[in-house]
């Protein structure tokens, strides 16, 4: 499984191995999308979906919004659309009324993009961060967000634990657009790149614009790089393939 994920990886896979048996002579970066990995990003999903009610014909959360997460969200996070024009457009064409959609409107407008920006982070991840960070690893976090949450990602407690945190709208892309991986490499510099989500449509993008990908658990969406039985596996391959020895 894991081979052939790395024939996936356009460009990169020899430079890590060159790298790695070398003792890693370019920096060694692992970028994170914080979804559904630090916190739990259906939340607003959730919340919302049990404001609709009975109107609706899905059976759960993700199935209502799968669309949405497809084809409407890359617009509003490359920042081309307004992100309650987006939804109360998306609820209108799901067969609810105008007036349960002003009335969805009123309630979630404040509330919905927050609870989906991220609730509470993961206490034990942080701290296995804290600890990788100690092998010169860089740690990059690339967050789907949009322009009007942005403002206020620095401020969540999770954004603590990288050295940068780059938004979708930032790079003017979503993250399953492999041109986000090829703009991001650029401001990176010279590093070896591993991208970890939980999002198969991120890992993706990634391994098509040649970056290795890093999967975390049993739950893995699709085969990686690297794959790693939990998250407390990231601190011994961090070590081995760090820059330096942890203090």
């Amino acid at each position: 499984m894991e081979s052939l994920a790395m024939e996936d990886a356009e460009g990169y896979a020899d430079e890590w191995i060159v790298s790695a048996s070398a003792g890693l002579t370019s920096r060694l970066t692992i970028v994170i999308d914080p979804k559904n990995t630090l916190f739990d990003a259906t939340v607003g999903q959730r919340w919302l979906f049990q404001l609709v009610g009975g109107r609706r014909d899905e059976a759960d959360f993700a199935a209502f919004f799968a669309q949405w997460t497809t084809q409407n969200l890359p617009a509003i996070w490359r920042g081309e659309r307004p992100y309650w024009d987006a939804m109360k457009e998306y609820l209108c064409a799901k067969g609810l009324s105008s007036g349960h959609v002003d009335e969805l409107w009123r309630a979630a407008s404040r509330k919905f993009p927050e609870l989906e920006s991220g609730g509470k982070p993961s206490p034990d991840i942080l701290l296995i961060l804290e600890r990788v960070r100690q092998y010169g690893v860089q740690l990059i976090s690339l967050w789907e967000t949009t322009q009007t949450v942005d403002s206020r990602c620095r401020e969540h407690a999770w954004t603590k634990a990288f050295d940068q945190v780059v938004t979708t709208w930032e790079l003017g892309c979503d993250a399953g657009d492999p041109v986000a991986y090829q703009r991001l490499r650029t401001q990176i510099g010279d590093s070896v790149c591993v991208l970890q989500s939980a999002d198969a449509r991120v890992l993706t993008a990634a391994a098509k614009a040649g970056w290795l990908t890093l999967a975390i658990g049993r739950n893995a969406p699709i085969p990686a790089s690297v794959m790693l039985s939990n998250w407390a596996d990231l601190i011994p391959w961090a070590a081995l393939r760090g820059n330096r020895q942890a203090a």
